[in-house]
């Protein structure tokens, strides 16, 4: 298997349906400031040629892996995602989600990155009762307990909010 994919049979009968299986490497990446990582890319499904466009419908699927949001652990997940993609060997401006292609070669990685990018969690999370990490010292509250003292406001540039709270003043 690999990210190319030969469509020739597509293209010379139009309206025929080919299944197809694919795997791919997709390069780790930045996601919202996160590292993200894919692995054991895979896709499977089927094409249509119809003159001088192919159809795609296939799932895709990866492992993914990035830190965690509130104690920055490596968190691995699996991952599927839908795959309705359009490849054209000219560029048409009414639709900017085609992709293009040249002789009779589809190269899909672009098409399953963007497929798995739109499927991941808005947050990574190693647990769902993750504690995270001290705000003032940064020991991962999930493996231990913190050594800071609670009533210590003085480098929490929060504390004059606290007030105001503990005052019932009026914001």
């Amino acid at each position: 298997m690999a990210s190319t994919l030969n469509v020739t049979n597509a293209l010379k009968n139009p309206g025929q349906e080919y299944p197809f299986e694919a795997d791919c490497s997709i390069e780790e990446m930045d996601v919202l400031g996160d590292p993200v990582r894919f692995d054991n890319v895979a896709a499977k499904g089927t094409y249509v040629g119809s003159g001088e466009t192919v159809s795609l419908e296939a799932v895709a699927t990866a492992t993914v892996t990035s830190r965690c949001a509130r104690c920055l652990a490596e968190v691995t997940l699996p991952i599927a995602a839908e795959l309705h993609a359009e490849f054209a060997r000219q560029p048409d401006p009414e639709n900017p989600d085609q992709y293009c292609f040249e002789a009779s070669t589809l190269e899909l990685t672009d098409a399953i990155r963007d497929a798995l990018v739109l499927e991941l969690p808005m947050r990574f999370l190693c647990k769902e009762d993750c504690k995270g990490l001290c705000p003032k010292c940064g020991t991962n509250l999930n493996t231990g307990s913190c050594t800071c003292q609670e009533g210590d406001d003085d480098f929490n540039p929060f504390a004059a909010l606290r007030s105001i709270v503990e005052n019932n003043e009026e914001v």
